[in-house]
């Protein structure tokens, strides 16, 4: 069973601001919103954000990447054609190396709140956002950790044969001891 926990001392909670608001009554948007923005009490780490706006289906509604409004909130362009029920999916790193992660939803003209997100729908939400924040590894760091173990490998080997008691060691077989 999981339960949500308090932020670590120094962490970013939620969003203190967040357009469209789920907050407004049962979170109803008439007109569908041109963009979502998400305003935080930290400054954000843009390039190590996330924001994702889902569909009912869980498909991403843009593929675009937030921007950075100020110091303290995110961006993230949209276009809603039709009426239904909307998630909107962070995963927000702070400059001082915390994160936050959450989801909430919304509805746009369909007059009616949205369907409440349990756990496995928040979950599934939140996934696809720190699924995106699989940052890899470049090209020339791989190179370096390549060059970093062809090294571990010659000092090894440096190491296991250097002489002993006078005698250079061998990897030759001593075919006179057989």
């Amino acid at each position: 069973m999981a339960g949500v926990q308090p932020p670590p001392p120094g962490a970013a909670g939620p969003p203190l601001a967040q357009n469209p608001a789920h907050r407004r009554p049962g979170g109803v948007h008439p007109p569908a919103p041109a963009e979502v923005t998400l305003g935080f009490d930290a400054e954000v780490d843009e390039g190590q954000s996330h924001v994702a706006v889902l569909d009912a289906t869980g498909g991403r509604l843009t593929d675009a990447e937030p921007t950075r409004v100020g110091s303290t909130r995110l961006r993230l362009p949209l276009r809603i054609d039709g009426a239904g029920d909307y998630t909107v999916a962070y995963h927000v790193t702070f400059a001082d190396g915390t994160t936050s992660t959450g989801a909430y939803r919304f509805s746009a003209g369909t007059g009616v709140a949205p369907a409440p997100l349990d756990d496995a729908a928040r979950q599934a939400s939140t996934n696809v956002v720190v699924d995106a924040h699989g940052h890899g590894i470049d090209g020339f760091s791989a190179f370096l950790l390549f060059v970093d173990g062809v090294v571990l490998v010659v000092v090894v080997a440096l190491l296991w044969l250097r002489p002993r008691g006078g005698r250079a060691r061998s990897l030759r077989i001593d075919e006179s001891r057989a």
